[in-house]
């Protein structure tokens, strides 16, 4: 059930030509329950904190008192893991890196609560993957990489949704915080704010050009967010405890 031409010839057309898709309904009412409860106990852990803390292999990050994200939240909360490696999660991943065995590097919540100001300056995912220096590879020409975003609650206009510029990802890794021209190369791309449901989930190119305002509705906006690398492409250990899992399907 993974992103395949005779599966989904939709949404694999779309991933090529806008550089991200979408696959509704991956999860259940009873899973997306049991996922709110454990991101519940991420929140309230969270909230007892100052400053950035690491407890239980979780990287809580606290900056201006809001929760930015908790990175491999499935140290603090194992069951998170289940989840983030969901089989329709990696049968898609494995027909987009073209691979049966990838490295799981990146397990994050990201919370955007109602008030706390936060939001995801335009970035594209190659840049947090440290593109062009030591720590990785393009090795299958294509990214080497795929980010999936399970919506836990409702993303609408209102609550800080992904924004996406849509075919950026064809313009390969443009190094953003030093292409002071990039906006110039992306002024002839459509953008969209993407709107999910709970229990959709959005799988990303590394190169697709996107980000988020805040929060300005009064609902919460969670999403439980996994990374996977082309084996060999990565070799920077991220915070917490995850540091690179190999996954075969």
């Amino acid at each position: 059930m993974g992103l395949t031409k005779e599966q989904h010839p939709q949404i694999y057309l779309d991933f090529l030509r806008d550089g991200y898709c979408v696959i509704p309904n991956i999860f259940n009412k009873e899973e997306l329950k049991n996922i709110s409860e454990e991101m519940d106990q991420l929140e309230k852990t969270a909230k007892k904190q100052k400053n950035t803390i690491q407890i239980d292999g979780s990287l809580f990050v606290i900056e201006n008192d809001a929760i930015q994200r908790v990175v491999w939240c499935s140290g603090n909360r194992p069951k998170l893991q289940t989840f983030s490696r969901h089989s329709v999660i990696l049968a898609t991943v494995e027909n987009i890196l073209c691979s049966s065995e990838f490295d799981q590097i990146i397990c994050q919540t990201h919370f955007k609560l109602p008030g706390d100001n936060v939001e995801f300056e335009w970035h594209q995912d190659s840049q947090h993957r440290y593109f062009g220096t030591e720590y990785w590879t393009d090795i299958n020409t294509q990214g080497s990489f795929v980010q999936t975003l399970i919506a836990v609650d409702e993303m609408n206009l209102q609550n800080g949704p992904i924004e996406f510029i849509k075919g950026s990802h064809k313009l390969g890794h443009i190094d953003l915080p030093n292409n002071p021209n990039w906006e110039d190369q992306c002024k002839n791309f459509e953008r969209e704010k993407l709107c999910m449901n709970p229990g959709d989930v959005a799988f990303f190119h590394p190169y697709v050009i996107h980000g988020s305002t805040s929060n300005h509705s009064p609902l919460k906006r969670r999403v439980l967010i996994n990374g996977f690398a082309y084996p060999g492409a990565n070799r920077f250990e991220y915070p917490g405890c995850g540091l690179g899992v190999r996954i075969s399907t």
